[in-house]
């Protein structure tokens, strides 16, 4: 045991505090902000601090500590908590330790960070609004195209669904980008990208079928980076308590740019014509971004996770903590710590850490929730228009009012779904039966519904099917509690990269299920049998992610960060 003495006193220079439980305490030693000083020099700076009749015991502490103090009387040292990776989880000022360089902001500290996430949240919310109506009004805007260029639905199909084939290029890539390079200007770069084929669209169409389908891929390419890039930037930005909100904003904005994109491009084509919806689609990115690149993001060496208050009965914050610190005793039971912090600016590669998250069960689950929930997705977002313009008769003029209202629903309670499902984990339910509840309910859900609006006794009229596909659609953004934040829940420290595994298997259902459903559709003309196979995949999808889901996070999150070095040797 190592005995110091107190020769000054407390000084909350360095972080420390007073606290009373009781005559003993356990607490976690901060190793971040003793990162600069050797062996003798550590000992001497806890000398300074300590009172006289105090005695440090440094001793490993299962799961949850690297070292604990002992005290002789109830006046009790507690150092601030932090993780390994240096995210701070007390609102007291950055540690003098710490260079100015590498000092991080609470992101739930009142008057500093509080805004900032929220501000950043917004913007992103309102860059997924525009991406979505990019890419959705190439769906009412292929009517007249058709018409004017002798497309088939075989056709139709292949037009739509090329740009889940660029899409699904840069998704794992896009979250690779955001968790070495941060999230900001990889966003902004794909809004970039996006926005300009957007333009392009027009002019590639008129000038043949390659070029419409090469202005296709890349409008995928650029939108293929906005989930990714956005996911990491919640995960290191927005505190673990409200992250399953943002996540929910952010996703229903995806419905309200479909929305928007449904409800205007009718009437942009009745009075300018269909080149004219993706002009001035395109022309909003030159509005967003001039307020996107003043933001301030972080990118610290590792997410924000959830407090010990946040996690259930016997699920601690610091386990990742403790295996990342890699402890280790002497023979006489007390290690000696040797604390070198990561490098900043640690790259997260596909390495071992990604595939070996990739045969998790708990990752397959994500994946395997997304491909289902997005065959049905994709091709309702695809197809709808031509459904109620087909199967119903309703013309190009009247396509919003029937189309529009589902995504407006979606897009309310995916805002809601995100709350509650915050709500619920902080007042005691399981992360695993929230994220179970409202991913099968949301899956569950849409599957009744689209039976019902194909059949000949319930959907009889084209109001009654929209009526039934908004309900039907408002229940799957329940998803957004559910397969959505999962990511966040066992990889916080790769949730680009899984986020970006996940939804490339949602992209994958998209690439397959948009132009199976247009080939579907020429040879049989039949709604009910494209209806009955996305309800197929709606009921694989909830038996999978029932029987998978994970709810904390893996051990493989953690291989690839640098490791503090810790050296054991006898005193």
């Amino acid at each position: 045991m190592l005995a110091v003495r107190k020769h000054t006193p407390l000084s909350p220079s360095y972080g420390l505090h007073r606290r009373h439980l009781s005559g003993s305490v356990h607490d976690c030693f901060n190793v971040s902000n003793i990162k600069s000083l050797g062996d003798r020099e550590a000992s001497s700076h806890i000398s300074r601090e300590l009172a006289p009749s105090q005695e440090v015991q440094i001793r490993p502490r299962p799961r949850a500590s690297i070292c604990s103090l002992s005290a002789s009387t109830d006046t009790l040292l507690s150092t601030k908590f932090m993780t390994v990776s240096g995210r701070r989880e007390s609102s007291d000022a950055a540690s003098p330790l710490l260079p100015s360089s590498q000092q991080t902001t609470d992101p739930e500290t009142p008057n500093s960070w509080f805004t900032s996430w929220q501000l950043m949240v917004g913007l992103c919310a309102l860059s997924v609004v525009i991406c979505y109506a990019d890419r959705s009004n190439i769906s009412t805007a292929i009517l007249p195209m058709s018409e004017a260029f002798g497309w088939d639905k075989g056709f139709q199909g292949v037009v739509l669904s090329s740009f889940f084939l660029g899409y699904a290029l840069t998704q794992i890539l896009g979250g690779q980008l955001a968790d070495r390079f941060g999230g900001k200007l990889v966003l902004a770069g794909g809004v970039s990208i996006w926005s300009l084929f957007t333009f392009m669209l027009p002019a590639a169409a008129a000038a043949g079928i390659a070029p419409l389908l090469v202005a296709r891929v890349f409008l995928g390419v650029g939108e293929g980076v906005a989930f990714p890039s956005i996911h990491t930037l919640i995960a290191r930005n927005v505190p673990y308590a409200s992250q399953s909100s943002a996540v929910g904003v952010v996703t229903a904005a995806s419905y309200v740019g479909t929305a928007i994109a449904f409800g205007i491009s009718p009437y942009i084509i009745n009075m300018y014509g269909w080149p004219w919806v993706f002009y001035l689609f395109s022309a909003s990115a030159l509005l967003w971004l001039p307020l996107w690149l003043p933001i301030q993001t972080r990118r610290p060496p590792a997410p924000l996770v959830r407090k010990p208050s946040d996690r259930e009965e016997g699920f601690d914050v610091a386990d990742r903590s403790t295996s990342s610190m890699g402890a280790s005793s002497s023979s006489s039971g007390v290690p000696l710590l040797k604390p070198q912090l990561p490098k900043p600016k640690n790259p997260v590669s596909l390495g071992p850490a990604f595939w070996a998250l990739m045969r998790r069960r708990e990752v397959w689950a994500i994946c395997i929730a997304q491909y289902t929930q997005s065959w049905g997705f994709y091709g309702l977002l695809n197809w709808l228009p031509t459904f109620f313009s087909d199967y119903y008769g309703v013309q190009l003029a009247d396509l919003g009012g029937y189309t529009l209202l589902p995504y407006v629903v979606q897009g309310g309670l995916g805002v809601v779904s995100g709350l509650l499902a915050d709500r619920l984990i902080s007042s005691g339910w399981s992360v695993r039966g929230v994220r179970v509840a409202l991913q099968v309910i949301g899956m569950l859900g849409p599957a009744a519904c689209l039976v019902l609006a194909v059949s000949p006794i319930v959907g009889g009229s084209p109001s009654i099917a929209s009526s039934l596909i908004t309900v039907g659609l408002g229940l799957s953004a329940l998803s957004l509690g559910g397969v959505s934040v999962s990511h966040l829940d066992i990889a916080p420290k790769h949730a680009g990269v899984i986020f970006g595994a996940g939804n490339t298997a949602a992209t994958a259902a998209g690439f397959i299920s948009v132009p199976v459903t247009g080939y579907l559709l020429q040879m049989t003309g039949s709604w009910p049998l494209v209806f009955g196979i996305t309800v197929l995949h709606y009921l694989v999808g909830a038996v999978f992610w029932t029987m998978w889901v994970g709810d904390s996070v893996l051990p493989e999150d953690d291989m690839l960060d640098e490791q503090p070095v810790l050296e054991s040797r006898k005193v």
